[in-house]
């Protein structure tokens, strides 16, 4: 195979060149090309200028040896391609490969898979550079420096993992720093768990106190709950009682109720019959009026069209009859003027020989007379011209002037349309406006009208709203009646356990009663509302004892006056503490008062009892404020009311909501006012005045109706005359459009009337040009006679002369001959006046002719307008009857069913009064048991609170115990609470044996439930105490469970840091291992080539490669050592030139072993060499390279001697040029 190509030149012939093109195509710079910008590669001199660009190209295409032989290889089919690379004048490249363009980076991706690497260009050895090889310092000293271990690892490949190397010990270097910081922070976390330690456990004893008062509050709800069942119970007694007869009264009602919905059924259905009638026959009205007002605009273009019609059907017939009468005369004249050309035939007859007998006259006389005749006949003959010129010019003068009086008559006879159109446009526009000011006057007083409607209507709806409202009002005063009957019934009930109670109490049978708790105390009226809402033991009988209780329930009991809740005051004693407090030390949130502050009693006993109702309750302003202070994190001002009635209590629940809030629970002032009969009697008061309200509303709903129904009268009777002149008012508008539309087209059509009066351009122009004809031939006329006068004169002279020579009888001849001559001319001239008369008929036939065709076709189109319209206002006329009729049967129709609706208004009327009699018993009924359900309902209420506590204290104590289970009587015990602390327990004894034996079941379980809320409320207030005593840190525990939960999480990601460091340390020792076994399989066998090599080209040299640390070879890099042949080692550096140059050969052919590239370039690497090492080297490259294509520059004859291909470079005419020659074939023959 062929692959060692030597380039061979003189110096400066460009063999650099060869190596700078290819550095081109392989993306080389400009600067590394010798130059300072692209543009400079382009070729330039005296036969080769302006060149816009330049190319190179390399072909390239893979072989296969199959022989030593120089031609035993074979190319690999479609294997070739070419890479190209275009020099532009505007310093800009372009590559290509096969003529494709393409890019940097898919040239060098395509020749590094073919093993030629642009990135490192070791196939490259430049003039010079190959000393360099062997001078590389043992390891590149900067990131972009090239050392010789940098070197061999690109070339063995090791280089790859550098980046990864590094990659991977910068990550394991920040997991190493990440996992320091995680065991710092673990050992801080453990820290601050172990300071945590004391405040939990007093934590823990005091969500032991919390969880033992949270079952109390839930049990007391259980006690509530069931207070309220036996109260709602007795409620639904009631209710099912009140239901039953709610029920008979209901069904009664039904039946004539059901009777009534078919009166009313029947009324609505024969109401909707009536608006559907209404409907249609106000859609009849307006089709009809539709109708008419296209009935009146047909009329009108009826009227018009005939009109039209009858005028140019008269105009036709008009200009017929004139061009008829005009060809009767031409026809007269024709027959005339043959009459007269023979009458002047005749007459220039009798001429001729009057004339010759004058003559023979003449001849008779004297000489002298023959003279004068030949003197005549000479001057007549002269005059005979001039004569016939005059007739003919005063001819066409005649005709001329009968043209322009024809086009005279015929402009005035426009003029006299002209004038009858403009008084028809005044007698239209007059009309219109007539009918205009009818239409204003009748707009004006539709105007009026529907401001009376309006009026009317707003009056129907101010009467229908006061009868609403009155309506309104009687319900709402009929809702109130019922409720203070309810509230006298009520208060009665209430009022007869009061007064029970306090009569007991008056004789001292019960000793202790102290009386309701809202009377007890007074309030400002600001705070009514929110002391109602706040505090429901206002209905509860204050009593001193339990004892006093007890009795009170059993004379409620014996009695049968209802149920009522008792407040022991001996059983509050442990709250006296609690009102030691000074009031002006007491700090609140935001400084709102507390409600038991704002209350005003008697005595301390009666505060206390308000105490315990009210407890630390705040007053806010509003629920934001409340939200603010209730959610603040005070444990002891949890529960705030707002003016409004809006409640948050301890556990967080709120309510509130639409409903009014009801106050009037507590006495209202600065003292309190002890209620008594007195307020029975008020009530029923109320009550008796509320019905006699109630009557008058109910008198007064009778008057709103009569006036809504006058109101509605009014309005009708308004629209109905509104509808009338609106329809008059559409009729006039429409007769004024045709007026207006008349007028309009009368206006548009006096233009053209007006233009036709005057002259048009063409008669004008031809009036023009008679005229001027006229004036021409006139002074055509004056010329003739002043021309022919001489001649006359001398002509009437000699007549006269030859008159007086021939004496009397030739004298008479003459006059005679004058005579004849004079019939002759004037028939002459009559014959030329009626041919003029001829001409100019029948130029106004045509024209008459051309007028008569216009208005047949103008009538014809009228005409057939005419029918159409007709056609069409008799279709009109057929539908307009049809909707006649249908509006006569519909007004039929709508009579029959008005009287039929108002027959079923006055039959549902009646019926309805019946129904309101039943229903008013319904109502009474119905106002008892809405009062009852109301009762129950506000027991409900409670219900639903106590089970929303008693629920809400569950979930609070899952909470608290985590869901382990609730607290039991068993845990209060553990918790250190003594129920019993401050109570009597023999006094409880006795007065429990004193129910035994006195007290039914029912109010025995009454009492006890009582007993037991009150030890159970008491047993809530010590452990509060006791909770309000300890300072915990309620947060403790769960701060050391996030603390321990921290500490956790820590140490499980200080594992997982752990493991993920690991994993890349074993990935970091993993690369390094195999970058180090790889670079060092490389570099032996490099090495040992190398040593091969050496001694090989110097013929006993050594050479080696060492690691400068063994150990670590990559920290330090490789020394580059040889042993010249018969010396000893040395450093490169210490080397001659030539030496220098073995040394990198060898290592370049070491490296080739190695690692093969198919291409190397070397330009004048023997330039240092003797002619001996040439050689050696020389044969080399012939001989052991024949793997790749070696391109070599070279000088030395024993170098290129040796190649297989030699490339000659030459310059002339200031180009360089290159010839190829193939040694083994080339022969120089001699030349004879």
């Amino acid at each position: 195979m062929q692959s060692f190509s030597s380039v061979v030149g003189p110096n400066g012939s460009g063999k650099s060149n060869v190596i700078d093109a290819m550095l081109f195509v392989f993306g080389k710079r400009a600067k590394q090309l010798r130059l300072s910008k692209v543009s400079e590669l382009i070729h330039n001199s005296t036969h080769h200028r302006n060149l816009e660009s330049a190319r190179v190209s390399v072909y390239f295409h893979e072989i296969v040896d199959t022989s030593d032989d120089e031609n035993g290889y074979e190319v690999v089919a479609g294997s070739d391609f070419v890479v190209s690379r275009t020099a532009n004048r505007s310093n800009k490249s372009d590559y290509f490969i096969d003529d494709r363009k393409s890019n940097f980076k898919e040239v060098t991706d395509l020749l590094k898979g073919k093993g030629i690497d642009l990135d490192n260009n070791r196939f490259l050895i430049l003039q010079g550079e190959v000393e360099q090889i062997s001078m590389m310092k043992p390891k590149g000293q900067t990131e972009h420096e090239t050392g010789l271990l940098e070197y061999l690892e690109d070339i063995i490949g090791t280089d790859k993992y550098i980046e990864q190397i590094e990659e991977t010990g910068k990550a394991l270097e920040g997991l190493q720093d990440q996992r320091q910081a995680m065991v710092n922070r673990l050992k801080i976390a453990e820290r601050e768990r172990n300071g945590l330690e004391p405040a939990k456990k007093a934590a823990e004893a005091y969500l032991a106190k919390e969880i033992a008062c949270v079952e109390a509050k839930r049990l007391l709800s259980s006690i509530y709950i069931e207070r309220i069942q036996e109260n709602m119970d007795k409620i639904g007694s009631n209710v099912e009682t009140l239901e039953g007869k709610l029920k008979e009264e209901g069904d009664k009602c039904a039946a004539f109720s059901e009777m009534l919905s078919k009166y009313e059924k029947r009324y609505d259905e024969g109401n909707a019959d009536l608006e559907g009638l209404k409907k249609t026959m106000g859609d009849a009205t307006a089709e009809f009026k539709e109708f008419e007002r296209k009935d009146i605009t047909y009329r009108e273009d009826i009227k018009h069209l005939k009109a039209k019609l009858a005028k140019e059907q008269g105009k036709a017939e008009k200009d017929a009859k004139k061009a008829d009468g005009m060809a009767l005369d031409i026809k007269k004249i024709e027959l005339e003027v043959p009459n007269l050309e023979k009458r002047a035939a005749e007459a220039a007859a009798k001429v001729k020989p009057a004339e010759d007998e004058m003559e023979r006259m003449i001849l008779g006389t004297s000489g002298e007379r023959e003279a004068l005749l030949g003197e005549l006949r000479a001057a007549r003959a002269e005059l005979a011209p001039w004569e016939k010129q005059t007739i003919d010019v005063k001819s066409r003068i005649e005709v001329s002037q009968s043209e322009i009086d024809m086009l005279a008559k015929s402009s005035k006879a426009a003029g006299e349309r002209y004038e009858e159109a403009q008084a028809s446009f005044e007698r239209a526009k007059e009309t219109a406006a007539r009918k205009v000011g009818e239409v204003k006057d009748m707009e004006k007083r539709v105007e009026e009208l529907k401001v009376a409607v309006e009026a009317a209507v707003a009056e129907e709806a101010a009467a229908i709203a006061d009868a609403r409202q009155t309506e309104a009002s009687a319900r709402e005063l009929r809702g109130k009646v019922e409720q203070k009957k309810s509230d006298a019934s009520q208060r009665a009930s209430h009022n007869a356990a009061m007064t029970a109670l306090a009569k007991a109490r008056d004789t001292n049978a019960i000793p202790g009663i102290r009386g309701r708790l809202g009377d007890l105390g007074a309030i400002d009226a600001a705070y009514d509302v929110a002391v109602s809402t706040a505090c429901p033991p206002l209905d509860y009988i204050v009593v001193d004892t339990t004892s006093a209780a007890q009795r009170c329930v059993e004379l409620l009991r014996s009695n049968n006056l209802g149920v009522a809740t008792f407040l022991i005051l001996e059983k509050q004693t442990h709250l006296k503490k609690f009102l030691a407090e000074p009031v002006d030390a007491l700090q609140t949130p935001e400084g709102v008062p507390r409600l038991f502050d704002l209350i005003k009693c008697d005595s301390a006993e009666i505060k206390l009892a308000f105490y315990f109702a009210l407890r630390d309750t705040l007053v806010a302003d509003d629920l934001d404020q409340a939200s603010r202070i209730a959610y603040s994190g005070s444990k002891r001002f949890r529960r705030v009311v707002t003016l409004k009635g809006e409640m948050i209590n301890e556990n967080g629940t709120m309510s509130g909501g639409g409903a009014k809030p009801r106050g009037g629970r507590m006495c209202l002032g600065t003292k309190p006012v002890i209620t008594s009969t007195v307020d029975q009697r008020k009530a029923a008061d109320e009550a008796a005045s509320a019905e006699e309200e109630l009557r008058e509303l109910t008198r007064r709903v009778a008057e709103a109706r009569s006036r809504v129904a006058e109101a509605t009268a009014g309005v009708k009777a308004a629209r109905k005359e509104l509808k009338q002149l609106e329809t008059a008012i559409v009729k006039s508008n429409m007769d004024v459009e045709s007026s207006k539309t008349f007028a309009d087209e009368l206006e548009l059509r006096l233009p053209e009337l007006k233009a036709a009066t005057a002259v048009s351009a063409e008669d004008a122009d031809r009036t023009r040009a008679l005229t001027e004809s006229i004036e021409g031939d006139r002074k055509e006329l004056a010329e003739l006679e002043k021309k022919s006068r001489t001649i006359r004169d001398q002509v009437a002279r000699l007549e006269e002369d030859i008159e007086n020579v021939g004496g009397a009888a030739l004298k008479k001849q003459r006059e005679l001959v004058a005579s004849l001559q004079a019939s002759v001319a004037a028939a002459e001239a009559d014959v030329a006046k009626k041919v003029a008369q001829i001409k100019n008929s029948e130029k106004q036939i045509a024209k008459l002719q051309k007028d008569a065709k216009k208005a047949e076709t103008d009538a014809v189109k009228l005409q057939t307008q005419h029918d159409e319209t007709m056609s069409q206002f008799k279709a009109l006329e057929e539908q307009a009857f049809k909707v006649v009729e249908r509006m006569n049967a519909t007004q039929k129709e709508l009579d029959e069913k008005v009287a039929e609706v108002d027959e079923l208004k006055r039959e549902f009327d009646a019926k309805q009064k019946e129904v309101s009699v039943i229903r008013q018993v319904e109502v009474d009924i119905a106002a008892e048991l809405e009062q009852q359900r109301a009762s129950l309902a506000e027991e409900a209420g409670k219900m639903k609170h106590w089970t929303r506590e008693e629920v809400s204290m569950a979930a609070r104590l899952v909470d608290l115990t985590g869901g382990a289970g609730v607290a039991t009587g068993d845990k209060l015990d553990e918790a250190d609470v003594d129920a019993d602390e401050d109570v009597d327990e023999d006094a409880d004894k006795d007065a429990d044996e004193d129910v035994d034996e006195d007290v039914d079941p029912a109010a025995k379980k009454t009492t006890a439930a009582a007993r037991n809320a009150e030890e159970v409320q008491y047993r809530i207030t010590v452990l509060e105490e006791e909770m309000d005593r300890m300072d915990v840190n309620p947060d403790a525990i769960e701060a050391w469970n996030r603390a321990d939960g921290d500490c956790t999480e820590r140490a499980a990601e200080l594992d997982k840091a752990t493991t993920e460091r690991d994993a890349v340390r074993a990935t970091y020792d993993e690369l390094r291992k195999r970058r180090l076994d790889e670079f060092m399989s490389g570099f032996n066998i490099i090495s040992l080539k190398l040593k091969e090599m050496y001694q090989m080209i110097t013929m006993g040299g050594d050479a080696e490669l060492e690691l400068v640390d063994s150990l670590d070879p990559f920290s330090e890099g490789i020394l580059f050592s040889v042993r010249p042949a018969k010396k000893s080692w040395k450093n490169i550096a210490n080397l001659s030139g030539g030496e220098k140059t073995l040394s990198s050969l060898s290592l370049v052919f070491a490296l080739h072993h190695f690692k093969p590239t198919p291409l190397y370039v070397m330009d004048e690497i023997d330039a240092a060499l003797d002619f001996k090492n040439v050689s050696i080297v020389g044969n080399y490259i012939h001989e052991r390279t024949k793997n790749a294509q070696l391109v070599i520059i070279s000088l030395r004859n024993n170098m290129f001697e040796l190649a297989d291909r030699l490339v000659g470079i030459y310059k002339t005419e200031n180009a360089t040029k290159s010839i190829p020659i193939n040694p083994r074939t080339f022969t120089v023959g001699a030349v004879c």
